[in-house]
Parts: structure tokens; C-alpha cells; sequence
């Protein structure tokens, strides 16, 4: 009696286990499929920690964890505030967390080293330079992952308009205004608050990004810096990384009617992976959910902050397995192009409207 029992559990085990396989195929198959008709995109990252890490370029088992996931195209960010704040290598040993008071000129040094790092990585034929919405097809097309060079943070521009045509040059297509410091552009949300929106110099320099395409972010910026720069871009704009207060209130969360101020201004709102507030890709869906519920399909994005944070979300983990993210979806009955909108048709969308 005990044989057939068992003999009975393990053909049920086997039968549950080719089901799941199979139906691990079948999404595998519709991911792709909606990949052919949908660029997907990590709007905000830091691949290898090429910003912090003492490296020349990113990592070729970085850009293959990406590619592995059907990533077309990656935001790469410096952070370009770490000459104020510390945490990072050099040649010379690592600069701690901490409070510095840079050298004229050093956070813009430190910025052109690591856009260098991205162009080192096209060089090395790993990536290619997202130029473009034309150049990245191309690059989807023949196989490659592209790379948006990006700031985190405008430190790196020291209050000299000059230097955002430096980066330009170098091939930044993305600024995200301020990071963990009010800067000379505006001001953050997160501890050390402060109260205030654009400055004077953030303004020009919002224009200026409009006049160049670059597209921008203003993910960490308070409520006023946000609503001073709604008002003034001529572009929608990104909030690429972050959470809803509505789900879990903390600093790097955005309240229900910022994200309907972004969406107005067809923006936005990117969802995160981060383990210490989203503690699953199963709770990572309930919040993109939440901004289609709020403000439609068209205003919601990923990005990851990989190798920016030091826990991630429960089923996407350090290996970023982007695909779980678009499993979830389908297996909660979103169509696919509502999951190809999500996983980067949006971004994608969006950048195309700023290079016009």
C-alpha cells in the first residue's frame, strides 16, 4: 500500500513538474514575442558599478544578464554628486562614505572619467552608443544592447551651462537633475530636506536639455522641483526609479497626484526592484498596477538601479532577472501590449517625442 502511495505522489510530482516547464516555455516564448514588436528598457541603472567600482569599462557578463533578459537598451548613470558624498574607488583606494567639500573642477573631472568608462565599453564592441531612437532599432535589429549615457545628479555640471555641451559631446542623452543633495539646480526629497524648487540655473539648463533632445529625469527631486519643471519642459519627462506612497510611504516614493502631474505631460513613472522597500517582483507588479489603475497603460516603466543598491526585490535578485517582471504580468492577464508598453514600448515611446 505504501508503494503505490509513493509510486502515485511521484507520478503527480513529475506531471505538476512537466506542466511548469511547459508553461515556463510558453511564457519564455511570449516574452520574446512581444520583445519583436516592443523595445525593452532598464531606465536607470549603474551596470558592473561602473560609476563606483575602480573599472574601465562595463563588465561583458554584465551586458550578457542583460541581453539574457531581452533588454534592448540601458540607461547607465553617474552619479555624479560622489565628490560631495564619498563611497567610491579610485587607482589610489576608496574615498568613504561621507561629507567632502570638492576642488573646482573635480566633480566634472569625475564625470567625463566615467562617461570615458561608457565609451571605452563601445570601443571594446560590448555595447553600442543609443544615439538615437533610430540607432537603437538598429542596434535591437543586429543584436546588441545599446547604452544611454546618463547623469545622476547634475553636480557634474558645477553651474556651468558649458559643461552640459561638454557631456553632450561625450555622449550623454539623459539628465537626471539632483540626486542625494540639493545641487545647483534644485532640490531632493529624500533626508537632507530642503524646501524650494528649480534655481535659476536649473531652469537653463531644463531649456537646454529640451534644445539638445536629451531626455529628463526627476527621479529624487522634491514636489516643487518637480511641478517648476512640468512647467517649463516642452518635453514629457521621466521619473525613472522609485515608489508610491500609496502602497508604502516612504522618502523615495511619489504621492498618487505627482504621478498624475507627470502622466499629464505624457511622462513616465519607472517602478524599482528594491528589496528594502519592494520586497518582491510579485509587490514590483502591485505598483505598476496601481500607476495603470491611477493614470492608464502608457505612464509606467522599469528600471532596475542595479549595482546601485544592495538588496534587491524577491524573484529579480542580483542576477536582474527582468523577465519575472513581464511572467507576473502575463500570468495576471495583461495583454501583451500592455506588458511590451510597460517592459519599454513607453520609454521608448517617450524618447522619441523628445528627439522630435
Amino acid at each position: 500500500m505504501k508503494k503505490q502511495i509513493f509510486l502515485t505522489l511521484s507520478i503527480l510530482l513529475l506531471a505538476s513538474s512537466v506542466d511548469s516547464e511547459e508553461q515556463k516555455k510558453d511564457l519564455d516564448a511570449r516574452i520574446k514575442s512581444i520583445n519583436s514588436n516592443f523595445i525593452f528598457a532598464d531606465m536607470h541603472a549603474h551596470p558592473s558599478r561602473f560609476h563606483r567600482s575602480n573599472i574601465d569599462s562595463i563588465s561583458e557578463e554584465e551586458i550578457h544578464r542583460y541581453k539574457a533578459h531581452n533588454i534592448n537598451v540601458v540607461v547607465a548613470s553617474i552619479s555624479t554628486d560622489m565628490a560631495y558624498t564619498g563611497d567610491y574607488d579610485t587607482e589610489d583606494g576608496t574615498v568613504p562614505k561621507g561629507q567632502y567639500k570638492p576642488s573646482s573642477g573635480q566633480s566634472f573631472a569625475l564625470t567625463l572619467e566615467r562617461l570615458q568608462r561608457i565609451q571605452n565599453t563601445f570601443t571594446e564592441g560590448r555595447a553600442v552608443h543609443a544615439d538615437s531612437p533610430s540607432l537603437l532599432l538598429k542596434a535591437r535589429d543586429e543584436g546588441n544592447l545599446a547604452i544611454i549615457p546618463a547623469m545622476e545628479g547634475a553636480d557634474g555640471l558645477e553651474g556651468d551651462i558649458e559643461n552640459l555641451y561638454r557631456f553632450y559631446e561625450m555622449g550623454l542623452r539623459l539628465i537626471q537633475l539632483v540626486h542625494f543633495r540639493a545641487n545647483a539646480l534644485g532640490h531632493i526629497q529624500s533626508h537632507p530636506y530642503s524646501p524650494g524648487g528649480l534655481t535659476e540655473f536649473g531652469e537653463k539648463v531644463v531649456e537646454e536639455a529640451n534644445r539638445l533632445n536629451l531626455i529628463i529625469d526627476v527621479a529624487h527631486a522634491n514636489t516643487e522641483t518637480i511641478k517648476d519643471v512640468l512647467e517649463i519642459s516642452k518635453d514629457p519627462v521621466i521619473f525613472s526609479h522609485g515608489g508610491l506612497k500609496a502602497l508604502r510611504d516612504q522618502d523615495r516614493a511619489l504621492t498618487d497626484e505627482e504621478v498624475i502631474l507627470i502622466a499629464k505631460k505624457d511622462g513616465i513613472v519607472g517602478i524599482w526592484p528594491h528589496g528594502r522597500y519592494i520586497e518582491s517582483v510579485t509587490r514590483m507588479v502591485d505598483y505598476i498596477d496601481h500607476v495603470i489603475d491611477l493614470v492608464g497603460p502608457e505612464h509606467v516603466g522599469i528600471a532596475s538601479d542595479l549595482r546601485g543598491v544592495s538588496k534587491y526585490s524577491k524573484g529579480f535578485g542580483r542576477e536582474a532577472n527582468f523577465s519575472a517582471i513581464a511572467e507576473e504580468m502575463i500570468l495576471r492577464g495583461h495583454d501583451d501590449e500592455t506588458v511590451g508598453k510597460v517592459m519599454g514600448g513607453n520609454f521608448f515611446r517617450l524618447w522619441q517625442e523628445v528627439s522630435k
